[in-house]
């Protein structure tokens, strides 16, 4: 089953075990195409417990079957786990921000391979489904919305890390980009991109989809949203950071980007 996450810092994976799939109280989770992936936090709140330092041993029981794992109190009084990992990178009692890297992903403790187990847990620290909110926030939950987004880094064939810091920007410096993947938790986004010296791409608002042809370099960039407002604007290799873009439309300034100078990276931000 493929499907979207804000837990692995690639966000396109699959579930490879499904919550009460005989007995199972979580869900197994691996990157796209059976790979490994680093881990990070659903939502803002507090590591209340963790385990590091344990190798794969399919004979325990309990709560060593998790082998290292990291668990959060968030700031409804819900809890996220995090089992399975192969080393972990924050310590008990640290406060964590939505997309901090917890740890990789791993086979510690009773596991037959290299995933994630991944749990929601109540109030009363009760496992619940935790399926429905793989891409979205939980709830009565802060109201603060975040654009995630990553690029395609065409010389170095690969998917860069998910960007969430609004200072932050998606891309390498040099590197054509030759796909965009831009979400927005519960907002219908739309965007496309221009191919280099070519033609507008279709649009995209299939959170399971990316804007370009891998392989294919890019030249423009416009991005809409039907609750908010998004400002974004690219960089272009030979030129530099160009101006922010707050509109989709055929003029000059509705769409980021000049055509026949290769984009190398992107930048956006929520206005409101």
């Amino acid at each position: 089953m493929i499907n979207l996450s804000r837990i692995l810092k690639n966000s396109i994976n699959q579930i490879t075990n499904k919550y009460n799939m005989f007995t199972h109280k979580g869900i197994d989770i691996v990157k796209y195409n059976n790979k490994s992936s680093e881990v990070i936090a659903h939502s803002d709140g507090i590591v209340v417990e963790l385990v590091a330092g344990k190798k794969n041993d399919r004979s325990t029981k309990g709560k060593e079957t998790y082998g290292n794992y990291v668990k959060i109190k968030h700031d409804n009084g819900m809890y996220t786990l995090y089992a399975h990992l192969k080393s972990v990178y924050v310590k008990k009692n640290s406060k964590v921000k939505r997309g901090t890297v917890l740890g990789v992903m791993g086979n510690s403790g009773n596991a037959t391979g290299v995933h994630l187990h991944f749990e929601l847990r109540n109030i009363d620290d009760v496992r619940i489904n935790p399926t429905k909110y793989l891409d979205n926030d939980l709830p009565n939950m802060s109201t603060n919305v975040n654009v995630i987004y990553q690029t395609y880094d065409l010389q170095k064939n690969k998917w860069l890390p998910n960007i969430v810091d609004e200072d932050g920007y998606a891309g390498n410096l040099g590197n054509p980009i030759s796909g965009i993947y831009i979400n927005l938790s519960q907002d219908n986004i739309k965007y496309r991109v221009h191919e280099y010296n070519n033609k507008w791409l279709p649009n995209v608002i299939n959170r399971n989809n990316y804007a370009g042809n891998i392989g294919k370099k890019i030249d423009g960039l416009q991005v809409s949203s039907d609750k908010h407002q998004i400002s974004y604007r690219v960089h272009a290799i030979d030129i530099g950071w160009l101006p922010w873009v707050d509109k989709w439309d055929d003029t000059n300034d509705g769409y980021a980007g000049i055509f026949g100078y290769e984009i190398d990276a992107i930048q956006l931000k929520i206005k409101n």
